[in-house]
């Protein structure tokens, strides 16, 4: 009895450990093995371009090539989620889904209503249009007959004739125009005496809150000369420096290779565009060649990189970061904010 439980106890034992050994496999290999990411293009006559991210292998793997048409492609092992049908199947599907599909019901209604049509007699169709154009006769007679009268309803005929009764000779008309242009003339110039009395009387109050902006602006750059002035928060500032460098250093591609041609026709610009470029000369300068022309209106080159980014160096960084007092008090104000 006694063995038995203990080899049930050593079971249940090798499978926790083959649980953990799992765990752990998966927790090292996403911190430790990196994400490698190529990227190759060039530009002569034509736009051409291929990037790549991959892990673990190409276990995991997105790729994205250019050639006239974007084309992405999205890989799980042996799995592409996401990929788009062959043509083939997609036309066939779309040409049963656009096909007019017609009822059995109305086609026979309609077969029906053609036959009734075709048998009736022609002797009738010419009486029925001969009636039609007699009703239409007699009703052009009658209009042509009836005067043209307003359309007035009988309740508002009293006041019709009213209206007509009490009209206005021209020179009072022109009176009441002026008298109406005096007083909108006036109206505006009340509203624009108010306008301008508001602004007025608003301009110590804006000038009162313009001095309270100076007054908190000089406090908050005291403030901030003081914090920069503090050799503790000057030693934090060197260490958050460092481990930021070293994160873009990290990221960055390990190798890179390609020229460069490039002009606008115009020296002025070709120059200024040189001097924006020249801060990064470090970092393309051993690498990529450069070769600007001021003459003619150019854009072509080549360009190859490749990296790798690990997510262990990542955090590594950060928790350096993290150690320093002064730099977490930050980030808590931060939040705070």
């Amino acid at each position: 009895m006694i063995a038995i439980v203990l080899g049930i106890l050593k079971l249940i034992g090798i499978l926790i450990l083959i649980v953990l050994g799992l765990v752990l496999a998966v927790i090292f290999s996403v911190l430790f093995v990196p994400v490698r990411y190529r990227a190759e293009g060039s530009c002569h006559e034509s736009l051409k371009g291929k990037a790549s991210i991959s892990w673990f292998l190409h276990l995991i793997s997105l790729t994205a090539s250019y050639d006239g048409d974007l084309h992405v492609d999205f890989r799980i092992l042996w799995f592409h989620p996401g990929r788009e049908k062959p043509e083939k199947e997609t036309a066939g599907e779309m040409l049963e889904e656009n096909s007019p599909q017609i009822p059995e019901e109305n086609s026979e209604k309609t077969l029906e209503e053609n036959v009734a049509s075709a048998n009736t007699n022609p002797e009738e169709q010419k009486k029925d249009s001969g009636q039609e154009l007699k009703e239409r006769v007699e009703a052009a007679e009658v209009t042509k007959t009836e005067p043209d009268l307003p359309d007035v309803p009988k309740e508002n005929e009293t006041a019709y004739s009213t209206e007509n009764a009490g009209k206005t000779t021209e020179p009072e008309q022109k009176t009441k125009e002026h008298k109406s242009r005096l007083s909108i003339l006036m109206e505006r110039f009340r509203r624009f005496w108010i306008s301008w009395k508001k602004r007025i009387c608003s301009i110590p109050r804006k000038l009162q809150r313009f001095v309270k902006k100076l007054k908190q602006g000089k406090q908050q750059w005291d403030a901030i000369w003081n914090f920069l002035q503090d050799e503790e928060n000057k030693a934090a500032f060197c260490l958050a420096k460092k481990q930021i460098f070293g994160i873009i250093r990290h990221v960055l591609p390990r190798k890179m290779a390609g020229k460069l041609r490039f002009g606008f026709g115009d020296p002025y610009r070709t120059g200024q565009v040189l001097t924006w470029i020249s801060p990064f000369y470090p970092l393309y300068g051993r690498t990529v060649q450069v070769t600007p022309d001021f003459l003619e209106i150019c854009l072509e080159g080549e360009l190859k990189l490749k990296g790798c980014i690990r997510l262990a160096t990542l955090l590594f960084f950060v928790f350096r970061m993290l150690q320093n007092k002064n730099i977490r008090l930050w980030i808590k104000k931060w939040r705070e904010a």
